[in-house]
């Protein structure tokens, strides 16, 4: 029974929850996947294929882009394979999708902010500390939906700057802040203090006064924003109320 990708797919997942947890247990995957131990058991061990209706749990739980998504149910029982139209509508949503959910992404796009930046690959790579494959992958990407393109040897940035829905569900959102909070997690560890800013507070709050609250956070985001990219930038930041660099700086310098 060829179950290769879904088998794949969670074997990856599941060392990696594994990775950062050694006391992560198979049950517990089950449950966070949503599916039964027992089937999820019989999967890895192909033994069974999985419903429909697990696969869109799994595709939901572990946030997959939409070519991923369609791979998967490809393997659900009686799943018809795609249209050459059908196609092309999941390569235009996975291009969005990309662009949303990975971090290096917005991290690129910014980089054409940068004075003498350079549309080369392995600059890019070694600015952002991603492999060069992720690079050519995420260029030809931007490229093809217009927004950067590659002048005189440098990045060109040729749309406004994007933004995303507040308060509304989307997987795309949720796994770019899922990275986001990793690399913020890598930063605490790994940044000098003096080159990154993580403050907290805890507080009893109004709920009636909570979207008050979040129209103040925006504001501040975008004046934050404006201040520091004011003068000469040379380095990528990310503001998640944890203010640390995406780009490796060198420190002597």
């Amino acid at each position: 029974m060829d179950t290769s990708y879904c088998k794949e797919l969670l074997s990856r997942e599941f060392d990696r929850r594994r990775y950062r947890n050694p006391m992560y247990s198979l049950r517990a995957f089950s449950r966070d996947l949503g599916i039964g131990s027992t089937s999820l058991s019989d999967l890895l061990a192909c033994k069974r294929k999985l419903s429909r209706k697990n696969l869109q749990k799994i595709a939901k739980k572990l946030a997959l882009s939409p070519k991923e998504e369609s791979a998967l149910l490809l393997e659900g029982k009686g799943t018809k394979k795609p249209t050459v139209a059908e196609i092309e509508t999941i390569q235009l949503a996975e291009d969005t999708f990309r662009l949303i959910s990975e971090w290096h992404y917005m991290a690129i796009l910014n980089l054409t902010k940068i004075k003498n930046n350079k549309a080369d690959s392995k600059w890019i790579a070694n600015r952002l500390g991603i492999t060069e494959h992720d690079t050519e992958s995420a260029l030809e990407r931007l490229q093809r939906m217009k927004v950067i393109e590659i002048k005189d040897h440098q990045l060109v940035r040729t749309s406004l700057p994007l933004s995303t829905t507040r308060d509304i569900p989307s997987s795309a959102i949720k796994k770019y802040h899922h990275e986001t909070l990793d690399l913020a997690h890598d930063a605490l560890d790994k940044i000098d203090i003096k080159l990154r800013e993580f403050s907290t507070i805890t507080m009893a709050i109004d709920l009636n006064q909570l979207e008050k609250a979040k129209n103040i956070l925006m504001s501040t985001k975008r004046k934050i924003a404006e201040l520091l990219e004011t003068g000469n930038p040379t380095e990528i930041y990310t503001l998640s109320f944890q203010l640390f660099p995406l780009t490796k700086i060198d420190v002597e310098k």
